[in-house]
């Protein structure tokens, strides 16, 4: 049984620490700390005998697309990160960038190893009138060209507003205000994408809410499925164990190998659980 890595979730390891990464495969080891209890650490094997899939993860692959015959010796998945840009990140990369770089990931892998995620979906009160991230026009352009590359698989979440974000959101933008919808309205958004991602060839995957599957169209997410890894490579076989990693979570068993701490992120999306940059 081999070890599937995740880089990461933790932070953009293929837009801003990759040669980190290609540094610490050259090594064939890794010293990973645990992410809340930081003294406890464990030393990773990243020999492509030990590695069955690297999963990446980023909003921005020009750097992996770059280099990305170094890891020849590696089977590879990608979560690809594409929503229309707002006042909530930093800094990004421009829609029709991203889905060049799309484009050619599923040339050189295979639509099958990409997921394009659009989430989370954000909402806000900004001068009285209630704005989000999610518009349906552009959701189902992305979803047309998305289609079009031989992609399947679309994953969505609505931001969480746990405490850090609220923190963020109020020091940044004192004068919105978060609104987290009803599940209703949830719902209702939910069944709508479901029904446009259709009809250009894409499933709509919830990450990590289970009360979305009761919209229509809408699957349970599997954001590492080692039985998905398996299908692809059946000869290459890894655990399809669940391993949650927070409540309605369907993942199952990796390592993730980047750092909240040692690796923040310069995109500073103020909605991301893991160390955004914005100062």
């Amino acid at each position: 049984m081999k070890t599937v890595i995740s880089a990461s979730r933790r932070t953009d390891i293929p837009a801003f620490y990759l040669t980190w990464f290609m540094n610490a495969i050259r090594a064939g080891k890794l010293e990973v700390a645990n992410p809340f209890y930081p003294k406890q650490t464990r030393i990773v094997d990243l020999t492509p005998q030990a590695v069955g899939w690297i999963v990446f993860w980023s909003r921005n692959y020009g750097p992996f697309l770059r280099r990305h015959s170094f890891f020849d010796d590696y089977q590879l998945f990608f979560h690809f990160t594409i929503l229309p840009p707002t006042k909530l990140e930093k800094v990004g990369v421009d829609v029709t960038t991203a889905l060049n770089q799309m484009r050619r990931l599923v040339e050189l892998y295979g639509g099958e190893r990409v997921i394009w995620r659009y989430d989370p979906l954000v909402h806000w009160e900004e001068n009285g009138r209630l704005a989000t991230n999610h518009q349906p026009e552009q959701f189902e352009a992305l979803c047309r060209e998305i289609g079009s590359l031989g992609v399947s698989r679309c994953y969505f979440s609505f931001a969480h507003p746990y405490a850090k974000f609220i923190q963020r959101f109020r020091k940044k933008f004192p004068a919105d205000r978060l609104i987290d919808l009803p599940i209703d309205q949830k719902l209702d958004i939910a069944a709508q994408m479901a029904r446009t991602a259709a009809r250009y060839g894409l499933n709509l995957y919830s990450c990590c809410n289970d009360r979305l599957l009761q919209a229509e169209g809408v699957h349970k997410g599997h954001c590492i499925d080692g039985g998905l890894l398996n299908r692809l490579r059946p000869e290459i076989r890894v655990s399809q164990a669940k391993a949650p990693t927070r409540r309605d979570c369907g993942c199952t068993a990796s390592i993730d190998i980047g750092s909240y701490v040692q690796q923040p992120c310069p995109y500073g999306c103020i909605y991301c659980y893991a160390n955004p940059l914005w100062k």
